[in-house]
C-alpha cells in the first residue's frame, strides 16, 4: 500500500478516541510513502499542528553536534528524520542549538505486564503478544492535568512532577518509508520515537516494561542538556526500523550507547520465528543482559529476570496488593502451564485481565 519511490509522503490524523473527563485520549496518524527526511518533517508538522511539540535546548551547540554525528553513524533512518524534523521547524541544517530527534509532548511511564506466544503454541500459527499498559493514579485527584509545551523541560529535571501528568495522550503511529521497514508504534512522551509497544513488517516486536532492579540516569535528560547516544525510546524505534529477527535486535542494543533518563527498562524483543528474549542492563557495568526463549511462552513484569530467574522461587514482596511485581508473574505463569490446548486472542485478553492494576483514577482509590 506504499507509494512508488518519490512521490509525497500521504498522511492522514485523527483523533481515534477523545478525552473526555480527563480521560485518556488517543491519536493516530500514518504516513505512508516519502523518504526518510520527508517522514521527519511530516512528523514535525504534525508535532507542531497537533502536539504543540517542543525541542529541548542543549547545553552548548557542540553537544548538539557531536549527538548528530553518532545518531549518524549508529541509526542513519533517525538521522535523516532529523533533518526532516529541522526543516518542519525552520532550523539551518547546520544548527545544534536544539535536538531534533524527539518531539516531546507530554510524558508516558511503562509500568505493566506482558506476554508473548510462539507461533507453536497458538492456534493460529502465528506468534502472539499482549500488554497492558498500567494507569497510576494520583491520589490527589489531578491525573486529568494536561502540561503546557513550555513545561515539559521541567519534566526532564524533575521526575517529582510527572506523577499528575502521566499518559492522558497516547499515538498510535504507522510509517511507510518508500526504503526500509514499515512500522506500527504505540506510546507516549515523543511523536518522533515514542514507542513503548511497535511491530514491523517483518514480524518483529517490542515491549518495553518498567524494570524496578535497572539503573536510571537521574542527571540525564531524554533530550538536549548534554545527552548524546540514544535513549531507550529511540532504541525501540531504532530496532524495528533496521532489524528483522531478534538476532538483528540484540546486535544493535550492542553496538549502541542507551541511556535510562528517568526510569529503569527492560525490552520484550520477538519475532514470528518463535524466537524472543528480554534484554535488561547490569547496574554494575550497564552492560546489555540477554535472557534468551525458543518456542516457548514468556510472561514479562518489573523485575530483572536475569537476577530471579525462576519464578517458583519468587516470594511477593507485598502479598496483599495484587499488583505486586512477584504475585503478578506467579499468576502468569500458572495460567500458562495450567492452560490447556493452543492459545487464541482471547486468551491473551484473559490472561492481562489477571493482572493489571485496575487502577485509572484517583476516585477508585
Amino acid at each position: 500500500l506504499v507509494p512508488g519511490a518519490g512521490a509525497a509522503p500521504n498522511v492522514t490524523y485523527e483523533v481515534l478516541i477523545p478525552s473526555e473527563n480527563g480521560e485518556v485520549e488517543v491519536d493516530y496518524l500514518v504516513i505512508r510513502g516519502g523518504t526518510q527526511e520527508e517522514i521527519g518533517y511530516e512528523l514535525g508538522m504534525t508535532g507542531i499542528e497537533k502536539f504543540n511539540a517542543v525541542l529541548l535546548p542543549y547545553e552548548d551547540p557542540i553537544y548538539g553536534r557531536a549527538k548528530e554525528e553518532y545518531i549518524r553513524l549508529h541509526d542513519p533512518v533517525l538521522f535523516e528524520r532529523i533533518k526532516g524534523v529541522k526543516r518542519a521547524y525552520g532550523l539551518n541544517e547546520d544548527d545544534y542549538s536544539l535536538d531534533p530527534s524527539g518531539l516531546f509532548y507530554m510524558y508516558i511511564s511503562t509500568s505493566c505486564s506482558a506476554i508473548y506466544l510462539p507461533p507453536s503454541s497458538t492456534e493460529n500459527g502465528h506468534a502472539m503478544g499482549g500488554k497492558n499498559l498500567d494507569w497510576s493514579y494520583d491520589p490527589e485527584g489531578n491525573e486529568s492535568a494536561d502540561i503546557a509545551a513550555g513545561s515539559i523541560g521541567s519534566l526532564l529535571s524533575d521526575p517529582t512532577v510527572f506523577e499528575s501528568v502521566l499518559r492522558n495522550r497516547i499515538h498510535v503511529v504507522e510509517l511507510y518509508p518508500d526504503d526500509g521497514y514499515a512500522t506500527l508504534t504505540l506510546g507516549g512522551s515523543d511523536l518522533e520515537n515514542g514507542v513503548s509497544d511497535g511491530i514491523n513488517e517483518m514480524g518483529l516486536a517490542v515491549s518495553a516494561l518498567q524494570d524496578g532492579d535497572t539503573y536510571t540516569d537521574p542527571i540525564a535528560s531524554m533530550a538536549g542538556g548534554t545527552t548524546s547516544g540514544l535513549n531507550f525510546l529511540q532504541m525501540l524505534r531504532s530496532i524495528l526500523e533496521n532489524c528483522a529477527t531478534v538476532e538483528e535486535a540484540k546486535v544493535r542494543v550492542l553496538t549502541n550507547r542507551i541511556s535510562m533518563p528517568y526510569i529503569g527498562q527492560h525490552f520484550l524483543i520477538y519475532d514470528r520465528s518463535g524466537n524472543a528474549t528480554v534484554i535488561e542492563f547490569s547496574n554494575a557495568s550497564r552492560e546489555a543482559i540477554f535472557t534468551d526463549y525458543c518456542a516457548t511462552p514468556v510472561p514479562l513484569t518489573n523485575y530483572a529476570i536475569h537476577l530471579r530467574p525462576d519464578y517458583a522461587k519468587l516470594v511477593p514482596e507485598n502479598p496483599n496488593d495484587p499488583h505486586d511485581d512477584y504475585s503478578r508473574m506467579i499468576r502468569l505463569h500458572k495460567y500458562i502451564d495450567a492452560h490447556d490446548g493452543l492459545f487464541n486472542e482471547t486468551d491473551i485478553w484473559n490472561a492481562m485481565s489477571m493482572v493489571e492494576a485496575n487502577a485509572n483514577s484517583s476516585k477508585e482509590g
